[in-house]
């Protein structure tokens, strides 16, 4: 044992994994940092449809970076267009600027200054894209909301110093109409049930879906590679590329099985909703777990047993970068790109599309069917291209060392070497018989038959000659 602590290779494994998780550290720890993080890009939508002037000042008075956040706004023309990004998933929230803004806004003017005590505020409305999850939903309703409130403010301060300046004295039944001159309304547009298990359940659905990929590449390499040495105990093992097809075989009827149990549990177990029907989304859940296994199968073919070591960041580092947890948006910038180049993002955008967009290919699902398929059909091809890279390999060492793989292949299936034992005993049974006659010949004094045995025994291995001698003897006997 003190040998093996000696050797340098010992201890290899111990600091590349020490490495790897200092990494894996560096790498994710940074997505949990404080309680609130900075956000970047937040997609947002303002719609002004107000006939007057004042809804322009809410477009000018828009804040590009605030606390250190930043927000990506689109200007929509109208309100249907904003309802339609939204349920494409273009977006996180919308705020409208209704026609009549302005008009409500001199209609609170006018009833402050006149004193008359049923006025009503003017309205904005804010659209709520509730399908993005929770995180995300709450982020454009808290946005909205302080744009809202920040129009809602300015406005009651320019009142007040107006009433100010006249010196008239505001009611006590408007004084609230005084501070708050603007009314915010939110509205969920997806109208989703409530059983969403707070948006997540796509990223559940993801997760398990690239867990399912790493560890079935492995464990079912390492469970037929241990039934192959079963079989070649008994004479019948399978070549590398039969063993290979035989995990691609294997993997598909995993996923098959993985898919199923996912749609009993997250719809008849826990009874999650969703817009798109369950056998669309058992497609797509078939199709993205299939994907990952070839995925994981193609980096183990290439790796081999340092297959694990890439696979395993490989997997975290895309369900971080899925967007299913934590809003792309609140993502540090590398995992952000990341989230474009792995395929977990799309497979997560893919399945919400389906639970929550009815199953639009502009809410993500079209490019997750894009993404995925050059995965799956790049993948594919490599792992057929290695098999039979594989089968022309073993034929090459089959003609250049002759008979030395044919005892190999022979030894591997049991009805060649019984038809091999068969032919040794007949022409072994035929060697007796002929020695018998020559030596009856012999015998007889017969010189050409005398001249033939000495023939053959010239052509025979002495051992072999003495043997079929003692055979002779036997059956004399």
């Amino acid at each position: 044992m003190k040998q093996l602590f000696k050797l340098s290779s010992s201890w290899f494994p111990i600091w590349l994994i020490s490495l790897l998780m200092l990494v894996m550290v560096c790498v994710y720890l940074p997505i949990f940092k404080g309680a609130k993080q900075n956000m970047s890009d937040v997609p947002l939508i303002i719609v002004n449809e107000d006939k007057g002037k004042v809804g322009d000042a809410i477009l000018l008075n828009l804040i590009e970076k605030q606390n250190g956040n930043s927000f990506k706004w689109v200007v929509d023309k109208s309100r249907q267009q904003a309802l339609t990004d939204l349920k494409n998933n273009k977006a996180y929230g919308a705020l409208i600027i209704p026609s009549n803004y302005s008009k409500g806004l001199g209609n609170v003017h006018d009833t402050l200054i006149t004193g008359i005590t049923n006025g009503k505020p003017a309205k904005l409305e804010i659209f709520l894209n509730e399908g993005i999850g929770q995180t995300a939903s709450m982020i454009a309703s808290n946005t909205l909301q302080t744009v809202a409130l920040s129009a809602s403010n300015g406005i009651s301060s320019q009142l007040k110093k107006e009433l100010a300046q006249r010196g008239i004295r505001v009611v006590p039944e408007n004084a609230s109409l005084l501070d708050k001159p603007v009314v915010v309304t939110s509205k969920n547009v997806l109208g989703l049930p409530v059983n969403l298990n707070k948006g997540m359940t796509p990223f559940v659905m993801a997760l398990i879906s690239s867990i399912t990929g790493m560890l079935g590449a492995n464990m079912i390499h390492g469970y037929l590679l241990r039934g192959n040495g079963t079989l070649k105990k008994r004479g019948s093992a399978l070549s590398e590329s039969e063993v290979l097809q035989s995990e691609i075989i294997f993997g598909i009827i995993l996923t098959f099985c993985v898919s199923i149990v996912i749609q009993l549990g997250v719809f008849g177990l826990f009874a999650s909703a969703h817009s798109s029907s369950i056998l669309m989304i058992f497609l797509f859940t078939f199709f993205s777990i299939t994907t990952m296994f070839l995925l994981f199968k193609t980096i183990a073919v290439f790796l081999g047993g340092w297959g694990m070591l890439v696979m395993f960041p490989l997997n975290f580092m895309g369900i971080f970068s899925s967007g299913g947890a934590f809003p792309l948006s609140t993502l540090p910038i590398v995992h952000r790109l990341f989230s474009f180049i792995l395929p977990t993002r799309y497979i997560v955008d893919g399945i919400r599309a389906l639970l929550y967009y009815d199953g639009r290919l502009q809410a993500g699902l079209g490019n997750a069917l894009y993404a995925l398929s050059i995965y799956f059909i790049l993948t594919l091809a490599i792992l057929i291209a290695f098999i039979n890279l594989t089968k022309v390999s073993k034929e090459t060492v089959v003609d250049e060392s002759g008979k030395k793989i044919e005892v190999e292949v022979t030894n591997e299936i049991p009805h060649q070497s019984s038809d091999h034992k068969a032919e040794a005993q007949h022409a072994k049974r035929g060697k007796d018989e002929m020695f018998r006659q020559a030596l009856s010949n012999l015998a007889k004094g017969n010189p050409e038959e005398a001249r033939l045995f000495k023939k053959e025994q010239l052509e025979m291995k002495d051992e072999e000659f003495r043997n079929a001698l003692k055979s002779l003897h036997k059956k004399n006997k």
